[in-house]
């Protein structure tokens, strides 16, 4: 499993520089158990950048493009972005960690979009006493648009003297990665790369020390244990992302108010993704398969006893409306997800968006209560959850709860709830976007400490751009009544 521990941005969107720890992992700890972080201010002052750079993150290291991710998220003050991400890789048996890595990915603008221009992957066995080593990097401002050098250089030349047809997969990897703007280190075709290069350099350190290669045994099986380290990060960084990690962006639960509901589920359509989901359409029945259709039963089925209990005497269930033929010609069912309540079933089209809400991502807070693996980023979490409801959900989750929590929002009751530590507040500085309170004491009241900031500063960076009662009635009055001004 993996934990991330922080993420840093540079000359992204709003933010000039910013850094949000995300872990209270220490070196010599075992995995922890929840980690819990919220991030507050006050609108367009960088909340959304954090959820968007982390699903940015998620693209690349599921090898898929960034072009519609990242769009508009380069710095008009800079001609490229830079997200930092530090994580840590830890032994699913025993929980002890085993990498502590550092990823960084720049990406500019061009005439085709947001593409990567340069990544590096940095990493430190914790098992040894050894500093952090830069295992990959490359960037396109130091060569050619495709033959671009791998660093370390020495390394990598070492590595592809190995196999003669590398340099050529190494070429074609980096041309179609760029094609698609995508990584090139978690693309595919260097993934598998990768992988035979490693098996190839184990085999050359056995030959070597066999025949006992003078000077050459030392060399290759250092190299061999670098690529297999490599081989052991990328596998483990792209499986994360792909089963772990879920980034839930306002559009993806905002389309239920066109009656189009994601249900974000681990046994849905794509199977064991993360960001797997059903889009049900609720003005009219689904028409599901057999599978879909047992799939969305097991899904409500596991949400069903967690909801009734954030709104008591709420089900949901699945009624099943006739057969048909599908688009494909093979049998399927004409569904309609229902909520009951007090005996009542009406459809789940007619529940507040409160309820849709909490139907479309019950599934990931039920995962970080009880997977220590994962890791769920969500945009905006208190819009339409009532807020003392909200205090609740994250009260647990913090308490007994074993994933790792990343979201925004604008409700001030998790103050209240939430230790000090797991709280990330906003500045009006793009150079210093993200502060932790200092002066904060656990038990004192960071509710009113936050409205006392904002009123009268004290902390380090001021985190509200001060606007004024009087001007904003005016503002109202001249443009309400313009025949007066």
């Amino acid at each position: 499993m993996i934990r991330l521990r922080s993420i840093t941005l540079n000359g992204f969107k709003n933010v000039g520089h910013g850094e949000v720890a995300l872990s209270t992992w220490k070196k010599g700890e075992p995995a922890p158990d929840a980690d819990i972080v919220g991030i507050y201010g006050q609108n367009g002052s960088g909340k959304t950048s954090v959820i968007q750079a982390l699903g940015i993150v998620k693209h690349l290291w599921s090898g898929k493009g960034i072009r519609n991710v990242a769009a508009d998220c380069v710095s008009k003050e800079s001609d490229e972005a830079e997200i930092v991400v530090e994580g840590v890789l830890f032994n699913n048996e025993t929980q002890e960690a085993d990498l502590l890595f550092v990823y960084k990915v720049t990406f500019t603008e061009s005439s085709n979009g947001p593409s990567p221009i340069g990544e590096e992957l940095a990493c430190k066995d914790l098992s040894r006493k050894e500093p952090m080593r830069t295992l990959l990097s490359y960037s396109l401002k130091d060569g050619g648009h495709w033959g671009y050098e791998l660093k370390p250089k020495q390394f990598w030349k070492d590595i592809m003297s190995l196999d003669e047809d590398a340099k050529t997969g190494l070429a074609v990897a980096q041309r179609l990665s760029a094609d698609k703007s995508c990584s090139l280190v978690f693309s595919n075709d260097f993934f598998l790369l990768a992988g035979e290069l490693s098996n190839k350099t184990v085999g050359k350190a056995k030959s070597n020390a066999k025949s006992k290669t003078a000077g050459g045994v030392g060399k290759t099986l250092g190299s061999a244990s670098a690529l297999a380290m490599l081989w052991q990060l990328i596998t483990g960084m792209k499986l994360f992302a792909l089963t772990d990690l879920a980034v839930v962006a306002v559009s993806q639960y905002a389309v239920s108010m066109l009656n189009h509901l994601h249900i974000a589920t681990h046994e849905g359509e794509l199977g064991r993704l993360a960001d797997a989901s059903f889009i049900v359409n609720l003005a009219e029945p689904a028409t599901l398969n057999e599978k879909q259709l047992n799939d969305l039963r097991n899904t409500v089925e596991k949400m069903t006893p967690v909801l009734s209990a954030l709104v008591p005497g709420l089900s949901l269930g699945v009624v099943q409306l006739g057969g048909m033929l599908g688009d494909d010609g093979t049998p399927a069912e004409r569904v309609e997800i229902t909520c009951t309540r007090g005996g009542t079933t009406v459809p789940l089209r007619c529940e507040s968006e409160g309820i849709k809400k909490l139907v479309s991502i019950l599934t990931l807070l039920i995962d970080v209560y009880s997977k220590p693996g994962a890791c769920v980023a969500i945009d905006e979490l208190d819009s339409g959850v009532f807020e003392f409801l909200l205090g609740e959900i994250l009260q647990v989750l913090q308490n007994h709860g074993r994933g790792q929590l990343i979201f925004t929002a604008h409700n001030l009751r998790p103050l209240e709830t939430l230790n000090k530590g797991s709280l990330v507040f906003t500045t009006t500085n793009p150079e210093r976007r993200y502060i932790k309170f200092r002066g904060s004491r656990e038990k004192s009241n960071l509710r009113s400490q936050y409205l006392r900031a904002i009123n009268l500063g004290g902390q380090a960076e001021t985190v509200y751009e001060p606007t004024n009662i009087f001007d904003i009635d005016g503002a109202f009055y001249d443009s309400g009544f313009p025949e007066n001004g």
